[in-house]
């Protein structure tokens, strides 16, 4: 009997940038009908081995098979030829476009004619029908800008099934969903499956890649460390592979005692987004907050930030009433926001890791209104290994940095900015295990150093394993508190899901 020929292999590719190597001799084999778990810590090349395999990158060496075939892709439209589709990590949506033209960008349904114009009518009528079947629930014809990042990351989903025949790519997809979301797409990527595709699945929540991973490949610092089947290693070896060394803890223990209020929310309200919002955050206390996608989590914590004003209700930092319409005044009186999207509204991608971590308090740097370069620097190289910033670059664009580096980046402007409440939007999204634990590291040492923090999360594990009350919003209302140490992720999910009466 014949050996089956795999639907992709990627044989010795090796990848270089500027002098320095980010894949060498990596091979990977992708068959029908299975899901292959691509995996390692941030930087460890899976996103470059999967950006040659679209044909946004060439290869230094090495070949690519698909279906037994040789094939050289010399740019994105190539790899789309070949039936391979990509799910990016960052997402590649034309946000002035509604979702219905983003799913079908460059296969519209088209009228005959002369000018063979776009079919609107069935063009909805498609996106609508493809997107129920899925169980997604998003409006066709809402411009993909005013979506959320989770509904985002839906329709880039449903664009890659649309596009993928042989070889379908999901980098970090679940990164903004909430628990039921994920179910949905485990339910699709097992219909995949019977439709004899080939899936590979990038993703740092090892938990999830059990419930879906037939075989897994592991990449550390650029080499293919690790390939056989899931369940054929622990998951200690697992992270041994990905990290060179052990993780004790992902969560560590906190040893902190609760102090004063530092922040006090009362009766917060927007509109239909959010109303009625009360709670209170103690110095050294973690408090986090859980619920379904449009919930209004991220909208709360952005009204307490200033970024988005609230129409009604107060909030006192350290018994003091401060706006909420006023961001400078929040970070004036000690108040930091880690964004939900790191990229779209925390960083700025072209500027230095230096400049991004200096930005919130750029005024402490300057001297007759000059910057001293010099200051900067030595500030920058301090957060660089308390945080374990890598590389330790001053002068990089946090653009080409890992997401975990990223992360990092953003936790150390607010440290710098003197911060005492840290509101914390999705803090470990696309975060690898080893930068999971660093940052939680951090966190713990914020709060026993009398910081007051808000994390907000749709991890649930996270927020068991990190916060001491969690708060539960379903539909703009908070409408549970539950002790972290005393609950379970199932009971979370009743008050976050299910209405009562």
């Amino acid at each position: 009997m014949s050996e089956k020929i795999p639907a992709l292999e990627m044989r010795g590719i090796g990848k270089s940038f500027a002098g320095n190597q980010v894949l060498a001799n990596v091979t990977l084999t992708a068959q029908s009908g299975e899901v292959l778990a691509l995996i390692g810590e941030n930087g460890a090349g899976k996103s470059t081995l999967m950006k040659i395999l679209a044909g946004v990158h060439h290869p230094d060496s090495g070949e690519i098979l698909i279906d037994g075939q040789r094939r050289n892709f010399e740019r994105p439209a190539d790899a789309l030829a070949a039936g391979i589709a990509m799910i990016y990590q960052e997402l590649s949506l034309a946000p002035h476009l509604t979702v219905a033209e983003n799913i079908f960008l460059g296969r519209e349904p088209r009228r005959g004619g002369l000018l063979k114009a776009i079919d609107s009518r069935r063009l909805n009528a498609e996106a609508r029908r493809l997107l129920e079947d899925y169980g997604f629930r998003i409006d066709p014809q809402i411009p993909v800008g005013r979506l959320s990042a989770a509904d985002r990351q839906l329709v880039e989903i449903t664009r890659a099934i649309v596009e993928a025949r042989r070889v379908i790519v999901m980098d970090e997809p679940t990164s903004s969903l909430t628990t039921h979301e994920v179910e949905e797409l485990f339910r699709l990527i097992r219909d995949l499956k019977r439709r004899g595709l080939a899936i590979i699945f990038i993703s740092h929540r090892i938990e999830e890649l059990e419930e879906i991973a037939d075989r897994m490949t592991i990449l550390r610092d650029g080499v293919a460390v690790f390939n056989g089947d899931w369940g054929s290693i622990s998951t200690d070896e697992m992270i041994r592979h990905m990290a060179g060394r052990e993780l004790k803890e992902i969560f560590p223990p906190r040893q902190t005692t609760i102090g004063e209020v530092r922040l006090r929310v009362s009766n917060l309200s927007r509109p239909p987004v959010f109303s009625g919002i009360n709670f209170d955050v103690r110095a050294g206390e973690v408090v986090g907050i859980a619920g379904l996608a449009g919930a209004g989590r991220t909208e709360v914590v952005e009204a307490i930030f200033g970024a988005q004003p609230a129409s009604g209700g107060e909030i006192e930092l350290n018994g003091e009433r401060i706006s909420s319409s006023s961001p400078s005044l929040a970070v004036d009186k000690g108040l930091g926001l880690l964004t939900e999207d790191r990229k779209r509204t925390g960083l700025c991608l072209n500027l230095s890791l230096s400049t991004n971590i200096t930005l919130a308090n750029v005024g402490s740097m300057l001297k007759n209104l000059r910057l001293q370069a010099k200051s900067e620097l030595k500030t920058t190289q301090g957060y660089i290994e308390k945080l374990n910033i890598r590389p330790p670059f001053p002068a990089m664009p946090v653009g080409r940095m890992s997401g975990g580096n990223q992360q990092k980046s953003l936790l150390a402007r607010w440290l710098f900015a003197g911060s005492k409440v840290f509101l914390l939007d999705e803090p470990t999204r696309g975060v690898d295990v080893a930068a999971r634990s660093e940052i939680y590291r951090e966190v713990n040492s914020l709060a026993e150093s009398g910081a007051a923090i808000v994390m907000v999360s749709s991890d649930l594990p996270e927020l068991l394993g990190m916060a001491d009350r969690i708060l539960i919003m379903r539909r703009g209302q908070m409408v549970a508190e539950l002790a972290a140490r005393e609950t379970t992720q199932e009971e979370i999910l009743k008050y976050a899901a299910v209405e009562e009466g």
